[in-house]
């Protein structure tokens, strides 16, 4: 299952929804504007991303790292993706020292491995129930998928359902 992931939504599917139908040619910036936006909606967004120490209780509770045994499906390094990104653009070390804690650059391979990853968690929760600092990580998939809409790179099988609810 490394290395697999959902087929991208059609641009008939996210027009349906408002979203473009292939990656936007600013997305860089519209991703971190979108982010930006999202932290300040959602406070707790900010509060997950800052709080997770990466003890690990979560791991051996997701059926998706279970089932892959891919590293990066658990759900502590599926935060990571966003984390890291995050600390880059919105931390006072991330932009001056991204080196020391481990801020990345958006890019489209960050974006592809977004994509696969925050498509493969199905949001149920369980995670967070385990998580002694309460992170929901559903939350953080939630943000991430939310990006990845406003750029142009949506999923498939919820873009193609959801637009024909809109019809």
């Amino acid at each position: 299952m490394a290395g697999s992931k959902p087929f991208v939504a059609k641009p008939d599917h996210q027009g349906a929804l408002g979203f473009p139908g292939e990656l936007v040619d600013n997305w860089k910036e519209k991703a971190i504007d979108k982010m930006g936006e999202l932290l300040g909606k959602y406070r707790s967004l900010q509060v997950y991303l800052d709080s997770c120490v990466k003890c690990g209780a979560c791991t051996d509770k997701c059926h998706y790292f279970l089932g892959t045994g891919d590293p990066n499906n658990m759900p502590v390094a599926r935060q990571d993706l966003l984390r890291k990104v995050y600390r880059r653009y919105f931390t006072f070390s991330g932009k001056y020292m991204p080196w020391l804690v481990g801020a990345e650059d958006i890019t489209e391979e960050v974006l592809d491995e977004w994509y696969s990853y925050f498509h493969q968690c199905s949001q149920c929760r369980r995670c967070s129930v385990y998580c002694p600092y309460g992170i929901d990580t559903a939350e953080v998939s939630m943000a991430a998928r939310e990006i990845m809409d406003t750029v142009g790179k949506g999923q498939k099988y919820c873009n193609e359902i959801i637009g024909k609810v809109y019809k």
